[in-house]
């Protein structure tokens, strides 16, 4: 329950690859005490065998793909959710279609110690950015600063764990 029920860690990276990317969040996660530093390779590892890039596009039109790439409970040291926007899209191969490569906008990593929690709470992450009203995703995902971000975000997540 904590990675929702606490303030998001949010980043607007400008990280033109997938490895620049999960080096930079890997870097500054384990700095910040949410993952152990054996993290970075298993979600490099996790990522090339269950891709986590989705088309939200195909939910309502001006929609961007995102990705939900997360670990196994053993690597994480404190539950949350961490939001990353791309100021330059990067690569992910689509989880329904591994042989496309979206670019992808925002990553939204479920970080989550409780293992059996794990599949919940990623139904329930994928509920809030593919069920919640369109117009609360648009303005969600023109959000230009982490701090507008953290205020969006926390409403749809709650609805959605009310969902459940």
């Amino acid at each position: 329950m904590a990675e929702f029920s606490t303030t998001p860690l949010v980043y607007f990276l400008n990280t033109p690859t997938q490895e620049d990317f999960f080096n930079v969040i890997s870097h500054e996660l384990v700095a910040q005490k949410v993952m152990l530093p054996a993290g970075e390779a298993a979600l490099i590892a996790r990522e090339q065998t269950f891709p986590s890039g989705m088309q939200l596009n195909q939910i309502a039109d001006r929609l961007p793909n995102i990705a939900i790439p997360h670990l196994e409970g053993d690597l994480v040291q404190q539950g949350r959710l961490v939001v990353v926007h791309f100021e330059i899209p990067v690569a992910f191969k689509d989880l329904a279609d591994v042989s496309r490569i979206l670019p992808v906008e925002w990553a939204f990593m479920l970080m989550n110690p409780v293992a059996k929690e794990q599949p919940m709470r990623i139904a329930q992450l994928i509920r809030a950015l593919t069920q919640s009203p369109v117009a609360q995703l648009q303005h969600l995902f023109a959000a230009k600063k982490p701090s507008q971000v953290i205020r969006l975000l926390p409403p749809l997540m709650a609805e959605a764990e009310r969902k459940q």
